[in-house]
């Protein structure tokens, strides 16, 4: 299940977005299979008036929303925070940074076959090449500019799916 966090995400739609997870692991053998819930631009969140990341805290511990909920093992689901930037503190110890550099040339086209329609791949496959090239260069320019978060991967990886 994907959240798109903003600034104006709230408390109760990402404990709801995790009570949907633990009802697909109701009844399933949980050492087969897992749910996770993915917070996509976690960050935004932090700016949350509501302070909506607060509901993180015991929902990574247990899977409990608040104190009176009964623990049950299905409510604890799989976690992804994907962010920009760091996190506080509290919410930082409970996971795992993964800090990713700029993909070389070959990666990008590995990835950009993979990611491009089944059906048009055998035409768009000599153009992956110069996109990637373009890409990267288009990169460097922005960071000499001191402008290197303008365009991100997810801008070349919706160029390749489209």
């Amino acid at each position: 299940m994907s959240y798109k966090c903003s600034p104006l995400s709230t408390a109760d739609g990402i404990v709801q977005t995790f009570r949907q997870c633990a009802r697909f692991q109701e009844g399933k053998d949980l050492d087969t299979f897992v749910s996770v819930v993915v917070l996509d631009e976690v960050g935004l969140a932090e700016d949350s008036p509501t302070m909506a990341l607060k509901a993180l805290h015991g929902l990574l511990e247990d899977g409990r929303a608040s104190a009176v909920e009964e623990p049950s093992p299905h409510r604890k689901v799989g976690f992804f925070g994907l962010s920009n930037w760091s996190l506080d503190p509290a919410k930082m110890s409970r996971g795992l940074v993964i800090l990713r550099g700029m993909p070389s040339e070959s990666e990008l086209v590995r990835t950009a076959q993979g990611i491009a329609p089944t059906g048009t791949l055998r035409s768009l496959r000599p153009v992956f090449a110069g996109l990637a090239r373009s890409y990267l260069e288009v990169q460097r320019v922005m960071d000499s500019r001191g402008q290197g978060d303008w365009f991100g991967l997810r801008d070349f990886y919706a160029l390749c799916k489209c």
